[in-house]
């Protein structure tokens, strides 16, 4: 009795809270008619709390300013900014934003409707969203309909009613009058309910017909007395308890596979191509990145300080263009300048005037001239620091990288890189050799350079299956562009052998021409591409892992899978998956028959493939 309560160990409160909270009663109530007011409040049965209100909420029609949504306890106020239109039925989807207070459980599938007039629209359309070239279900996408025919609507004017994908891909556009629409979906950026060039499109190749009603869902009673007998009904026929049986009395029914829209989301293959950024991360080093890839080479000169800037003196400055090595990344998306030169290396500020190719806001491609600013700031460094920087300097060697190791794949390539472009090359200290019992024996090979600037080499050399081999480099091989070399190195390889692999045939069964088969790892990412024939798509030299087969239509015959393209009014190209994952051994041969009509397009995908996509910000 003398000694204090123990503060850390109290009441645990019972089990957690997973109900969300219910919807007991609203003014106006739901499905009002005639309304023409301007606040909403719904009155739920404990208190709540809101999340991310901007992004998950939707009125339907798309009002320009949206409503202002606030939570005061157990009320929900909904204060409307747009004037409303006549005889017109208003949906707000409030998605899993009304949550309750304590735990953050969400109400999912909560919408409020009215109408302006003297009747209610209570036709739904259902359907599902997925990425087009890997039947990935899109989240949060924006699906719409359009009364007018005229593709132009999609561009031009917001949708009559919206709806948004759940994590499934699925969306239920309500509240819609009997009639014929074109149903869209579109990766709303600039949140104008409208298809901008750039945002990811997709569209139902035929208008739909909504004249079908479902069942009334009564999303929330309109009294209390009516929501207990709801509920004791589902409590006496199903053991239910009271929250519950509340919850699933809310739940929409799922639709009939039949009565599901698919569209598959693209982005057109035009890309906005405009000059991202110019670093200068070292001092002797430039990167100039873009966008995309450019369908020209970019032009250039070096500017005089004062040519930028009329205050600036060009006293110090010397041209660095005879000092200038440019390398291309693979892409030619990133361009890379070299400094050569240690005086022009040392100048802090490099301005280049450069001519290159760019989109416009309707896409077409215009050459564009701009200054570039390349700026060196050292980085302060104390007395201890620089001497340890100086010393590294000092000690610095050519860095080499190549791909000899044993386990050498029979079909590659060997090859040698360095980080630093090079000024001598020494080919006659190059050597490699065969191991035969012990004794190394010369190979005869030839050395090609693989790049634009000499940094990365290709070794031609027949090397044979289960060859050991040795490539040798005698000290002071290379010299790069700043003066630095390398010390000796060798580089053991040994070649797998054919028993190392297993072979892959996939025969289609009805054949079809058209398609192309690709092999896939377990991230969903293709290995190899062949195309289909009666024979069968032979892959050899497969690892011993798991793949997954897919194959595409391709409809224009450029041998690689095309997006769709709005302007032409063309759907992608059509991708089927293989259901089953395939299992490799070594020397193994395996043979797989596939039917690619067998399975739903959209049911074909392997389950632990599958991955849902979000929209872009």
């Amino acid at each position: 009795m003398a000694s204090c309560a123990n503060r850390g160990v109290g009441p645990q409160g019972g089990p957690k809270d997973t109900i969300p909270p219910i919807p007991l009663f609203s003014e106006p109530e739901i499905g009002a008619l005639n309304f023409h007011g301007d606040r909403i409040e719904v009155t739920f049965n404990e208190y709540i709390q809101l999340d991310n209100v901007a992004t998950n909420m939707l009125m339907s029609p798309p009002q320009q300013n949206s409503p202002e949504v606030k939570a005061r306890g157990k009320k929900l106020i909904v204060q409307l900014k747009d004037t409303l239109h006549d005889s017109t039925t208003y949906t707000i989807d409030f998605g899993p934003s009304v949550c309750d207070y304590r735990e953050k459980v969400p109400l999912r599938g909560f919408s409020f409707f009215f109408s302006t007039g003297p009747e209610i629209d209570t036709l739904m359309h259902f359907g599902r969203v997925y990425e087009a070239e890997t039947l990935n279900p899109v989240y949060g996408m924006l699906v719409g309909i359009h009364k007018n025919m005229d593709d132009t609507a999609f561009v031009r004017n917001p949708f009559l009613r919206i709806a948004k994908t759940d994590s499934t891909g699925g969306f239920r556009i309500g509240n819609i009058h009997p009639g014929k629409y074109r149903l869209y979906a579109v990766d709303d950026i600039s949140r104008d309910y409208r298809l901008t060039i750039g945002e990811a499109l997709a569209f139902a190749p035929q208008p739909i017909e909504v004249r079908a009603p479902l069942e009334p869902v009564q999303s929330f009673a309109p009294d209390t007395a009516l929501l207990d007998s709801l509920a004791d009904e589902l409590m006496e026929k199903d053991g239910l308890d009271m929250d519950t049986a509340l919850v699933h009395r809310l739940q929409l029914p799922e639709p009939k596979e039949e009565e599901l829209s698919c569209l598959f989301l693209f982005t057109e293959a035009q890309k906005k191509l405009y000059l991202q950024r110019v670093v200068r991360e070292e001092q002797h080093k430039i990167s100039i990145q873009f966008s995309s890839s450019p369908d020209s080479l970019m032009t250039w000169r070096a500017l005089r300080p004062s040519e930028v800037d009329s205050t600036l003196s060009d006293s110090a400055w010397i041209d660095p263009s005879e000092h200038i090595h440019p390398a291309y990344s693979a892409h030619g998306d990133t361009v890379v300048f070299w400094l050569t030169d240690s005086v022009a290396i040392g100048q802090d500020s490099i301005f280049l005037e450069t001519r290159y190719r760019r989109t416009d806001s309707l896409y077409h491609l215009e050459w564009y001239t701009d200054t570039l600013r390349a700026f060196w700031r050292a980085p302060k460094l104390t007395a201890k620091a620089l001497e340890a920087k100086q010393r590294e300097l000092r000690n610095r060697r050519l860095e080499l990288k190549t791909n000899a190791h044993k386990g050498f794949e029979m079909y590659d390539t060997l090859w040698l890189s360095c980080t630093t472009p090079l000024a001598v090359v020494h080919e006659e200290a190059f050597h490699l050799y065969e191991r035969v019992d012990t004794v190394l024996t010369p190979v005869p090979f030839e050395i090609a350079p693989y790049d634009t600037l000499p940094m990365r080499f290709t070794i031609l050399a027949d090397l044979q299956p289960n060859g050991d081999y040795e490539l040798q480099l005698d000290s002071a091989a290379l010299y790069d562009a700043y003066g630095f070399t390398h010390i000796a190195a060798n580089y053991p390889l040994k070649v797998k052998t054919p028993a190392d692999y297993s072979t892959l045939r996939v025969i289609l069964k009805p054949f079809e021409p058209k398609a192309r088969i690709q092999l896939l790892n377990s991230k969903d990412i293709v290995v190899r591409e062949l195309p289909a024939t009666e024979e069968g798509a032979f892959f050899e030299h497969l690892k011993p892992d798991t793949y997954y087969l897919r194959l595409y239509l391709d409809e224009d015959g450029d041998g690689r899978w095309t997006t769709g393209s709005w302007e032409h009014h063309r759907q992608p190209e059509p991708v089927y998956y293989y259901p089953e994952k395939i299992q490799t051994k070594s020397n193994w041969d395996f043979e797989q028959e596939w039917d690619y009509t067998a399975v739903e397009q959209v049911k074909s995908k392997p389950r632990e493939l599958i991955k849902v996509v979000t929209k872009k910000k």
